[in-house]
């Protein structure tokens, strides 16, 4: 295993932080209501509530940018002040389920089907009889269910209270389960997939989706997606992407210095960036990645849709727990070879959201080099194709089920073309 020396940097205090992760939301919601009038931002909050979020539920086709602006903007407001709550210092993994959750509340999440997983999280620390703060990352990540809660919602929106009921059994029941899933699941893949509760998840999916298909329950699946560019969106991404580059040079001296030694890690889990190299070369490289990011999506010719967007925060995100340029490009060409090679007859937000979600296996090239994580792409775009059907689309993390599974079977024939050195006497 490669070895990457540690960088000390200068510590950075919580109430930076705090204040750097706060610039997302507050920018968000001063678009919305810059650009949208109250009476168009409350009719596209309600579709959004009212949507049933099976996969692909595209908020910013079914709402509109400015209500999708605001949902994922309380969505993160939210979770900053209970994380903040709970007292914990913003590190890699935090900001990397912070940005899944904004990413997701394009496309899936919304302040109300989100709750009974935190509340499903909150019994199990009670019942085994832990803080709260070590359970609560886990909740978030679970929050993957969130279709499961609007679906819910939708069969029995004639009885609010039943609703709620229901809801916090079904959801609180996942949240209780998702800590001791997810822990048992790393296994699997040896944290070569960086999206481990997507994963566990999707199992879980599996087996839900199993039941209710059994039990006859028909869910479908929505495949409206917003099909042309909106340009103040990009350019919203693009200056945010620039703004957390600049935060980064400031806070790290007003220097790149270091920016390499980011770029050796192979990604594997645990890679916190923060702790390894410092909160400032990681939203630098954070938003490195989100330049690059909207770059690729443009050069396919993709569309800044609710998903598109989901994948990009999520690069961003990661950007502080484990990818960086260097391990997630051969991930996104070969997921962009087996487009080609396997003739995959799909949108192009398809391959979008495959390329970049699949960065999930950027440990695979960090650790074992371009040409591994060239195949690990191509892996992935053969196999997350089909795997929605698995599932159902009740679980949103696609990509990272099938970054699990690609990642159970690549490690061992990897290990198995591994010649052994033998030892000199």
């Amino acid at each position: 295993m490669k070895t990457v020396k540690i960088t000390r940097r200068k510590k950075v205090s919580s109430r930076v932080m705090y204040r750097v992760l706060y610039i997302l939301p507050l920018a968000m919601l001063l678009y919305a209501f810059l650009t949208t009038n109250l009476s168009e931002l409350s009719q596209g909050f309600q579709i959004i509530l009212k949507s049933n979020d099976v996969l692909l539920t595209d908020y910013l086709a079914i709402a509109g940018v400015g209500p999708t602006l605001v949902n994922a903007a309380l969505v993160l407001l939210i979770n900053l002040w209970l994380i903040k709550k709970l007292d914990l210092k913003p590190n890699g993994i935090i900001i990397a389920a912070l940005f899944l959750l904004a990413g997701f509340s394009f496309m899936g999440k919304n302040i109300f089907n989100i709750w009974p997983f935190y509340f499903g999280g909150f019994i199990y620390s009670r019942y085994h009889q832990i803080p709260y703060k070590n359970v609560v990352l886990i909740n978030m990540f679970s929050t993957a269910f969130s279709p499961i809660s609007s679906l819910i919602a939708g069969a029995m929106s004639d009885h609010l209270m039943l609703v709620i009921v229901m809801n916090a059994v079904v959801g609180g029941f996942i949240g209780f389960i998702m800590p001791t899933i997810s822990a048992h699941i790393l296994t699997l893949h040896s944290g070569y997939n960086l999206y481990n509760m997507g994963t566990a998840a999707g199992f879980v999916g599996m087996l839900v989706y199993s039941i209710l298909d059994v039990s006859k329950v028909n869910i479908e699946a929505n495949s409206l997606l917003l099909q042309e560019n909106n340009p103040a969106v990009i350019i919203f991404f693009v200056l945010y992407s620039i703004t957390l580059i600049i935060l980064g040079w400031r806070i790290n001296e007003r220097s790149f210095k270091g920016y390499r030694d980011v770029m050796k890690h192979t990604g594997r889990l645990v890679t916190d960036v923060i702790k390894q190299d410092g909160f400032g070369l990681s939203i630098m490289n954070m938003g490195i990645l989100g330049l690059l990011s909207i770059a690729f999506v443009l050069v396919v010719g993709g569309v800044m849709n609710g998903p598109t967007i989901a994948a990009v925060l999520a690069v961003m995100g990661f950007g502080s727990f484990g990818k960086h340029p260097k391990n997630t490009w051969p991930i996104v060409l070969g997921v962009c070879l087996g487009w080609v090679m396997f003739g995959i007859d799909k949108p192009i937000s398809t391959l979008v959201m495959s390329a970049l979600f699949g960065t999930t296996l950027a440990p695979v090239a960090g650790e074992f080099g371009t040409l591994w994580g060239i195949v690990a792409g191509m892996l992935h775009m053969a196999f997350v194709v089909n795997i929605g059907a698995m599932h159902g689309g009740l679980m949103l993390y696609n990509n990272g089920l099938s970054g699990g599974i690609v990642a159970a079977v690549l490690i061992p024939l990897i290990d198995a073309f591994k010649k052994e050195k033998k030892n000199e006497t």
